[in-house]
């Protein structure tokens, strides 16, 4: 039996099998590292349900809780950014400085504490269609009336399909919820 022992042990080393105890796994290590990587998944589901439309799919704003968010005291408005979204890096200029105010106003709008985004959209909506109603009186022109009218319908269909997550991150800065305070003190 010993020979035989040998006789493997010789074969081990001439292959280059050396004999080795398995690595004990630091599970503090491997837990935590299990734990990041739930973290991050949570982390990206959250986003893109932001970007779809929230968890119910309605884009609205509520606070866990249950109750009703109230302005957060002492927000300050951010600065309108136009016609664009930092969020996606885009930026639309469409050259008409009435586009560009109603879309300012629709991100004041945005940034209202309780504003409801449907709300907000159907204002950005009759701002811009006032605006082609404003070319066509002026000038008269049609192909004006469907360069705007065009314009019009893919600032708002922008709007209608990535506005959920700029909606929500405005609604978090300006609005606080009852359990945030508890948590404030």
């Amino acid at each position: 039996m010993e020979q035989l022992y040998g006789a493997i042990k010789h074969t081990e080393l001439q292959y280059g099998f050396e004999e080795f105890e398995p690595e004990t796994p630091d599970w503090r290590k491997t837990l935590k590292t299990i734990r990041n990587g739930i973290h991050k998944i949570d982390t990206y589901l959250n986003y893109a349900l932001d970007l779809i439309g929230g968890s119910d799919g309605l884009c609205q704003y509520k606070c866990s809780d249950g109750y009703k968010p109230v302005p957060r005291p002492g927000y300050k408005l951010s600065p309108p950014n136009g016609c664009g979204s930092p969020l996606f890096g885009f930026q639309f200029d469409f050259g008409i400085p009435a586009m560009t105010k109603c879309c300012n106003l629709h991100d004041r709008c945005y940034d209202k504490c309780g504003q409801e985004k449907h709300d907000c959209d159907e204002r950005f909506q009759v701002c811009l269609e006032t605006i082609c109603r404003n070319v066509q009186m002026t000038l008269g022109l049609d192909q004006s009336v469907q360069a705007c009218e065009s314009a019009v319908t893919l600032l708002f269909d922008a709007v209608m399909h990535l506005g959920c997550k700029p909606y929500l991150d405005s609604q978090r800065a300006s609005c606080i919820c009852r359990y945030e305070e508890k948590t404030d003190l």
